[in-house]
């Protein structure tokens, strides 16, 4: 109560109506803070928030780099069943990124970095279900529990290698063999993609980000009087004496009290200064199919490790979402759709009506060396930064939240 009284009458300005904004505003809204929150595009969730891969993953997520990445590079260059493009990096641009990056992928990293994420989400998970059951949202939400299925005995070797280094952070995990692979989800069978076995994880959780963003879009408004603009470009920050004093846009000055950048990609071009934490950040493409359910659509989230994509049903509907293209840039090449679905039909070959025209979105992941999200103070004293969450945004943005809320609170905002 102290601490919403003392927030009371101070603006915050929350750039990017995403998820990760969204939630930011939310809990800056619950302080105490009168939040107006700042979108260029014309509604909510509509870039990387609106049809990803709608998994929450806690407790077995892991940092892309890593020895194994390297390791699969030839195979994923030349091989377009892998699902990965890394052409993009040959962009003299994209080389510090590249090269940051390339320092990442030693176990000793990848352990840091994944221990960092894990815990991470695990904070996300308590505020996740807390917020959920707060405000009442209904997202296509279920617990169904995830397979991660593998070609070969090695691979899955590997992949329960890397559980078990997971698992001293929480959650559950089991090696199957094929046989019970078609056992936990009979929507793999007739599958004509090969499987060794797989990895279950009973804890995984699915849902719409999109349909959750747009929930608590709604409460900020409706609960806490939260002003959303649409359709306004931030062109840049307006700094007086070590604080930023407004927002310069195309519709004028944005004035605030705190100012808070989740707009992803777009943060490293407002956020132009150095600061402690930063970090560069690129873009990785992903795609999404989402299709009517067939006549067997899968209760589990189901991961293709070999082709690196995802089965999943939301609802009434089947997702299909893959790719990790290193591109600006919303365009995808032609083939890519029907490859994606061809790879989906060849694991679950009844699981959606592959005969019906996909829904299909393109979204642009903003995605640091590390994969650690930039969430704390950005060079001034009342400017904030919550950002570079790549494929992970809905599964970290609500810790992530809290995080940052945590952060503010405890700033001198002053100097």
């Amino acid at each position: 109560m102290e601490e919403h009284q003392h927030k009371q009458g101070q603006r915050a300005v929350v750039i990017g109506a995403g998820i990760i904004g969204l939630t930011t505003a939310l809990r800056l809204a619950e302080a105490g803070y009168a939040v107006e929150v700042i979108e260029r595009e014309a509604r909510a969730c509509v870039g990387s928030s609106k049809a990803n891969a709608g998994q929450l993953l806690y407790d077995r997520i892991g940092a892309m780099g890593s020895v194994g990445f390297l390791r699969g590079l030839p195979a994923t260059m030349f091989n377009p069943d892998q699902g990965v493009s890394v052409f993009g990096l040959a962009n003299p641009a994209r080389w510090p990124w590249a090269g940051a990056f390339l320092r990442q992928c030693t176990t000793q990293r990848w352990q840091e970095n994944t221990r960092g994420l894990l815990d991470l989400a695990a904070r996300s998970r308590r505020v996740m279900a807390a917020v959920s059951a707060q405000y009442g949202l209904a997202y296509d939400w279920r617990k169904p529990g995830k397979l991660i299925v593998h070609p070969t005995a090695e691979r899955v070797a590997a992949a329960d290698q890397a559980a078990q280094f997971q698992a001293q952070f929480g959650g559950r995990h089991e090696v199957l063999g094929v046989d019970e692979c078609l056992d936990h989800e009979p929507a793999l069978r007739g599958a004509t993609r090969t499987i060794a076995g797989g990895v279950y994880l009973p804890d995984a959780e699915v849902g719409d980000c999109r349909m959750f963003g747009l929930g608590i879009a709604d409460v900020l408004v409706a609960k806490f009087g939260v002003r959303i603009r649409y359709g306004v470009r931030v062109t840049g920050l307006v700094y007086s004496g070590g604080r930023v004093t407004a927002l310069r846009s195309d519709q004028g000055m944005i004035e605030g009290d705190v100012f808070v950048v989740a707009t992803g990609k777009a943060a490293g071009e407002l956020l132009s200064g150095r600061f402690s934490g930063k970090r560069r950040i690129t873009v990785v493409k992903g795609v999404s199919l989402t299709y009517p359910a067939g006549d067997a659509p899968p209760d589990m989230s189901v991961t293709d490790a070999a082709g690196k994509f995802v089965v999943m049903r939301l609802g009434d509907r089947v997702r299909v979402a893959g790719y990790a293209i290193f591109s600006d840039g919303d365009a995808i090449k032609p083939q890519y759709v029907p490859r994606l679905a061809d790879k989906a039909r060849a694991l679950m070959p009844k699981a959606a009506r592959y005969d019906a025209a996909p829904d299909v979105w393109v979204g642009i992941r903003p995605q640091t060396p590390d994969d650690l999200p930039m969430i704390g103070q950005a060079g001034a004293a009342n400017l904030f930064v919550n950002a570079g969450h790549g494929s992970l945004g809905w599964t970290l943005a609500a810790g992530s939240a809290e995080v940052l809320a945590e952060k503010i609170a405890v700033a001198d905002l002053s100097t």
